[in-house]
């Protein structure tokens, strides 16, 4: 069984939601405990009504007619992962270093066919080029059985590319190891039953316990995704130990191609009265009503995963396993995979702008609530707005270089190469567009990044003008308190002196006291006379 470490699955739930899991646990035993008494409507002695409301509605729990486990008559095999990262070109150096080092350690030990000069020719042309540049294949790498990845990579294949004058996108393809392919192939031929969590509230802890009941498909589809998801972690993980990369370093899901190959004889669509209906494909997430693309030949299909659960933003592509072979490929597997790879130099660029724009925009929005709640107080924080702006512009220099530096003729120029490269896909179902799919997600992508560097402007703006306003309140302040202050200055001074000359006086001779008082006389006088 593979531990889930990520920290993405791990986030999933709220603390909240985690401590009704967990009760849920150690009480649901307990409760079906209780005796059934043959009447329900009465219940055992010293037992609460909702606890005995509760076990009768246990005996309803999994009972659908429902179920997800594999067809027997269907195949399901993933291939492979192309999963995609964001690199600044400020690193290029770090990563030159980086992928030398990777490529020493993990090298294949028979028929090593990588050239390492590669990585310095990408590296070189990236620093003296302000223009994007084509892919560059690094070559495979092998996990050995010694490295902790073993468990899940068997070999990656590395790809990068200068997008722009300033990004680097290199994109992984993972080949899962057995020991993968098992645990994801036994969870994706099991049934995974319905899952009730009792929600108790602390206030009504001994009159009521609320339940919620999530279907057994969608259960299966999140323990699916949870495997994939620490797959791609683990693997980049152990690539970040050589360099840095933007989606890791942040604990950000990177965008990601899935590659299955699929059997299926037949396909059903009734059943017998008291026969159970079969969510097999949307357990595993391969049916999409919102975006779905199926080949003219009925070979290829494409899924977009990005629900509102969902954790991922991968889109799934299978192929099936009825396709024929070509000569130049050693096996029908390695044929699916190679012929995703211009799709995925495409579309997964798209994806890292958009990825990294959706979650940008949502720290945004955090920031831009707390900095509207600290204005609203009688005494804002000065210091706080200005380190609110300080990390805004931080966090929003990528974004300006994806709006300056790609501009609408790279995106156009991107959107025909990937409408190019999925030329043999047509909608079968165009709910809400004639457009396909990879056509509305490079627009979306534009569409997200204008709209976030617009808000990000507005919102720098208000913080501006904000900073503004209680500078002119500091100053107005600082100006009464030096006022004051100068007078109080002025009076202390005098006190000190009339009390250094009073002092002085005393000092003086009887002869030298009755001069200055002479002297002080003669003055007032004079001044009486004027």
């Amino acid at each position: 069984m593979i531990e889930i470490n990520n920290p993405y699955s791990r986030r999933r739930f709220t603390l909240k939601e985690k401590f009704q899991r967990k009760f849920t646990d150690l009480a649901v035993p307990l409760i079906k405990k209780i005796p059934l008494m043959e009447d329900w409507n009465d219940k055992p002695k010293y037992v609460p009504q909702f606890l005995s409301q509760l076990r009768q509605s246990a005996e309803y729990w999994n009972r659908d007619k429902w179920t997800n486990s594999k067809p027997t008559n269907v195949d399901v095999d993933l291939l492979s992962l192309y999963v995609s990262e964001y690199i600044p070109i400020e690193n290029v150096d770090k990563l030159n270093k980086g992928l030398k080092k990777v490529y020493k350690v993990f090298a294949p030990k028979r028929f090593n066919t990588n050239d390492i000069s590669r990585i310095d020719d990408f590296c070189n042309e990236v620093k003296q080029s302000i223009h994007g540049g084509s892919w560059s294949n690094f070559g495979f790498l092998e996990v050995g059985e010694e490295s902790d990845l073993s468990g899940f990579a068997k070999q990656l294949q590395v790809h990068g590319t200068h997008v722009s004058s300033s990004s680097i996108i290199l994109q992984f393809i993972i080949t899962p190891s057995d020991n993968f392919v098992s645990e994801y192939k036994k969870l994706v031929e099991s049934n995974v039953e319905d899952e009730t969590v009792l929600t108790p509230s602390f206030k009504r802890f001994f009159s009521f316990w609320g339940s919620r009941t999530n279907p057994g498909s969608r259960v299966k589809e999140r323990l699916i995704e949870d495997l994939l998801l620490e797959l791609k972690w683990r693997t980049l993980i152990e690539m970040s130990k050589y360099f840095d990369m933007y989606f890791t370093s942040n604990k950000l899901v990177p965008p990601s191609i899935e590659v299955y190959k699929v059997k299926q004889t037949s396909c059903k669509f009734k059943y017998e009265e008291n026969e159970q209906r079969n969510q097999f494909w949307e357990s595993i997430g391969l049916i999409d009503f919102h975006f779905h693309e199926i080949s003219k030949d009925g070979y290829w299909q494409l899924f977009s995963s990005e629900r509102n659960q969902h954790l991922d933003s991968s889109v799934k592509i299978t192929c099936n396993s009825e396709i024929p072979r070509e000569a130049m490929f050693h096996s029908l597997d390695f044929q699916m995979v190679y012929y995703v790879q211009g799709f995925s130099m495409n579309l997964l660029p798209i994806l890292v702008m958009r990825n990294y724009v959706i979650d940008l925009s949502k720290q945004i929005s955090i920031r831009q609530k707390d900095t509207f709640t600290s204005i609203k107080k009688a005494k804002p924080k000065y210091q706080k707005l200005i380190n609110i702006r300080y990390e805004l512009e931080q966090n929003i220099h990528i974004l300006k270089r994806f709006k300056n530096e790609m501009g609408e003729s790279e995106f156009g120029r991107l959107k025909k190469k990937i409408m190019n490269s999925i030329s043999d896909f047509e909608p079968s179902r165009p709910n809400f567009s004639d457009k396909l799919w990879a056509e509305i997600i490079v627009d979306n992508t534009i569409f997200l990044i204008d709209k976030t560097y617009n808000h990000s402007q507005n919102f720098a703006k208000i913080i501006d003008d904000t900073v503004r306003l209680l500078e002119i309140k500091t100053n107005n302040s600082l100006r009464k308190r030096t006022f004051w202050l100068t007078i109080v200055t002025v009076i202390l001074s005098l006190v000190a002196t009339l009390f250094a000359g009073y002092s002085l006086y005393f000092q003086l001779s009887i002869e030298s006291q009755n001069l200055i008082i002479g002297i002080f006389y003669s003055i007032k006088n004079l001044f009486g006379v004027l």
